[in-house]
């Protein structure tokens, strides 16, 4: 038995570290699977860039239709449908600006494929700007 005085430990500090669970090896292990589930490898994919590619090299259609990937659901579609070219000003997307969706009737409800257009963020901007000082 060790000796309390000469460890500094108070009658209370010693009665809780005794009632601490034991855990084995089996215990243990099934306690970090519940704290760190395992992670499909579909949700780890990484998409090489082809030979060698650069962002600085100037091929826009490329990088455009690479990051166009990062999105999902109906801005993904949208993007294919336009070719991943901006509905308002005709230019590729880049990575250094965000895609918005927008939506031609205003109607934020109708989410039909003929009334959401793919956007830059600033071209949405300049949209919405116009629509109210009219």
């Amino acid at each position: 038995m060790i000796d309390k005085s000469s460890t500094f430990l108070t009658w209370h500090e010693w009665n809780r570290c005794n009632k601490e669970t034991k855990h084995n090896r089996k215990s243990s292990k099934k306690l970090l699977n519940k704290a760190f589930p395992s992670v499909p490898y579909s949700e780890n994919k990484h998409i090489n860039v082809k030979g060698e590619k650069s962002p600085f090299d100037g091929d826009i259609v490329y990088w455009s239709e690479r990051n166009s990937k990062l999105y999902d659901g109906e801005t993904s579609k949208a993007l294919k449908r336009q070719n991943h070219t901006c509905g308002y000003c005709g230019l590729k997307m880049l990575s250094d600006e965000r895609v918005h969706l927008h939506h031609v009737d205003g109607n934020h409800k109708n989410w039909k494929k003929n009334n959401l257009l793919a956007i830059h963020e600033s071209c949405h901007d300049y949209i919405h700007m116009s629509k109210s000082e009219s």
